[in-house]
Order: structure tokens, then C-alpha cells, then sequence
């Protein structure tokens, strides 16, 4: 993007070049995060255009988001860590006492890796460039506010503890005085007594009746990471949206040239659903370049009559197949979510 957006002329012209590139550190803070590999590794896919008017000059972007990572909002391997902004917000906490924040390792979404610094990174430096970022993209104080506040929500969030009481070893509960769930509720501006029961009890609606009842505590753990990281991606979704409005100019759109960026094949420790995602994308995209480069190709050669040497290629139909079959793997997946008490064992 660097290089199209410095072929540049008069003053309007710089204005498209800056907002161009301040996307990119907006979306490196809430879409990076530190891996084993890469400190600085994109956890979600991305296909960028950059438009070109008649006259071949750049005149904005667009950009569609895919697979987000939203797992590592309340869970990170060792050696890595969650999402960059929250760390730059930590480093920030000063600039921002309403927030209630505290240095990063008493955060429980952040400190599960071990790993929260980065070599030579200056996380209170790169929060700035990322407000910088937000209002060249025309992010208003206000709404930086707003964003602000939801990051600080989701930190406290996971802060939250669920305990049993002795009368009632098997059921989570939530003690009225947890100073994270007040501070959640006043970010949010909702009732702590309502969030609590949400938290800690489910609902079956059947024909003629709702029965409410109190989950155990990893049930309860699953449903307070669940709206952590629905938090986070209706977040990065809002974000994205007001990118995508800062760089449509309105001008005419003759041409443009399309980047897709997507991380590759992925194997942790642990493999989340996300993983499987992006390795069935991977998938996908290796047949369609093995179609295109090898077997495409070749048919066309017979056809003409072409003298060629056979390339011999991997064939990777059959493990689409395994995934995306009538009894594949998304079907089963689809099948136990069905089930009232499905599991990984199911």
C-alpha cells in the first residue's frame, strides 16, 4: 500500500495517501497479536483493494475481514500474547482513570501466555500512533471513547471470578461485591443483578414454559469468554466499517488492484475451531491454484496438441472431501451442536 499510495500529486491526492496508510496501524492493533513465529502476526484475513480513477491514480480502498481469531481474546498459548490494543491500553491507563485499568499482568485474558512484553515494542508509543491513526480515519474523540470502554469492559470481564457456595458445590455464582463485575456494569451502563444471572444461569424455552437454571462454573466460564469474544468481534466489525468509510472517497472507481492476506497452515498445542478454519481455507486456495496452474494448464496443452512433460501434483481433493462432505467433518460438527449435551467426546 506504501508504494501506490507514494505515487502521488496535489493535496487531495495526499489526504487519500494518508488515510491509506493510517489503516494499517489500526488494523495491526486490533487484528495482531504476538505468536511463537511472528511478534507481530495478523490473526485475521484480509482482502484489500486499492481504486484507481481513469486516469490510473490511486482514489481510496476497500477492505473485507475473514476468519477472525476471536479465541485468543480469552485464551493464548505459551509464549504469545492476545490482541496489541489491549496492551497499548494498559500502557495508557493513566491517560484514562474512568477505565479502571492496571498494568497488564492483572489481567487474566492477558497474562495466560507468560509472554507479555515485546522486544523494542513501546506499547504507550504505539497507542498514540493508533489514536493518531483513528482520527486521521475520522474516528471522533467521542467514539475512540466508546471503543476504549468496551476493550476495558472485556478486560474486566475476564476478571470476573466464579466461585460455588458450600451449600452448593456443583452451581457457579458470583459474589455481589466482585469489584470487576461493578466496574463491567459501569463501563457498559447495565445492571449488575441482571448481568450476574446472565452469567450464571441458563434458559430452556420449551412449548409452554422457560425453565431458568443455575450452570456449573466451567459452563458459566464458557458463557462469560463467549460474550468476551462476541464483544470483541462486533468491535473489530464496527471498526472495519468505519475504516472502509474513511477510504471511500466517492470517486469514480475505473480500476483496482486486489491483496489478499491470510494467514497459512496452522498447528498448535492446542487447536481451536478457528484453526480448522483457516486450514480449510488454505485448503481451498491450494486447490484452486492447483487447478489453475497444473490441471487447467495441461487440459488446455492436450487440447492444442502440445508437447509438454507430465507435472505430477498433490491432489488434495480428497481431504476437502474428508471436510466438506455429506458425512464430513462440518457436517458432524453441525449434527452434535444439534444435540442438547454435545461435547468433544460426542
Amino acid at each position: 500500500m506504501r508504494y501506490f499510495a507514494a505515487v502521488r500529486g496535489n493535496v487531495s491526492e495526499t489526504q487519500v495517501e494518508r488515510k491509506v496508510l493510517a489503516s494499517s496501524p489500526i488494523m495491526e492493533a486490533i487484528g495482531n497479536a504476538k505468536t511463537t513465529r511472528n511478534d507481530n502476526s495478523s490473526r485475521f484475513g484480509k482482502f484489500i483493494e486499492i481504486h484507481f480513477d481513469p486516469e490510473y491514480r490511486i482514489c481510496g480502498a476497500s477492505m473485507r475481514t475473514y476468519l477472525l481469531e476471536k479465541s485468543r481474546v480469552t485464551y493464548q498459548s505459551a509464549g504469545e500474547r492476545n490482541y496489541h490494543i489491549f496492551y497499548q491500553l494498559c500502557a495508557a491507563a493513566r491517560q484514562m482513570p474512568d477505565l479502571k485499568l492496571d498494568h497488564q499482568d492483572c489481567f487474566h485474558y492477558l497474562n495466560q501466555g507468560g509472554s507479555p512484553e515485546i522486544d523494542g515494542v513501546n506499547d504507550l508509543k504505539a497507542f498514540n500512533e493508533t489514536k493518531n491513526a483513528l482520527t486521521t480515519l475520522g474516528v471522533t474523540e467521542s467514539e475512540q471513547q466508546n471503543m476504549f470502554t468496551v476493550l476495558a469492559a472485556i478486560l474486566h470481564l475476564g476478571n470476573v471470578e466464579l466461585t460455588s457456595s458450600e451449600e452448593d458445590a456443583e452451581s457457579a455464582y458470583i459474589e455481589s461485591d466482585d469489584t470487576h463485575l461493578k466496574t463491567v456494569c459501569s463501563l457498559l451502563g447495565i445492571s449488575k443483578l441482571e448481568l450476574s444471572r446472565w452469567l450464571t444461569h441458563r434458559r430452556i424455552a420449551s412449548a409452554h414454559e422457560v425453565i431458568v437454571s443455575r450452570m456449573d462454573i466451567q459452563r458459566a466460564a464458557f458463557a462469560r469468554d463467549a460474550l468476551a469474544k462476541r464483544m470483541y468481534g462486533e468491535l473489530f466489525a464496527w471498526l472495519v466499517q468505519a475504516v472502509n468509510r474513511a477510504l471511500d472517497t466517492g470517486h469514480a472507481k475505473k480500476h483496482f488492484i486486489g491483496v489478499l492476506d491470510i494467514y497459512g497452515f496452522e498447528t498448535f498445542e492446542i487447536n481451536s475451531f478457528e484453526q480448522f478454519c483457516i486450514n480449510y481455507a488454505n485448503e481451498k486456495l491450494q486447490q484452486q491454484f492447483n487447478s489453475h496452474v497444473f490441471k487447467l494448464e495441461q487440459d488446455e496443452y492436450i487440447k492444442e496438441e502440445i508437447s509438454w512433460k507430465m507435472i505430477d501434483f498433490y491432489d488434495n481433493q480428497p481431504c476437502i472431501d474428508l471436510i466438506e462432505d455429506r458425512l464430513g467433518v462440518l457436517a458432524l460438527l453441525d449434527e452434535e451442536c444439534r444435540v442438547p449435551q454435545g461435547s468433544d467426546q460426542g
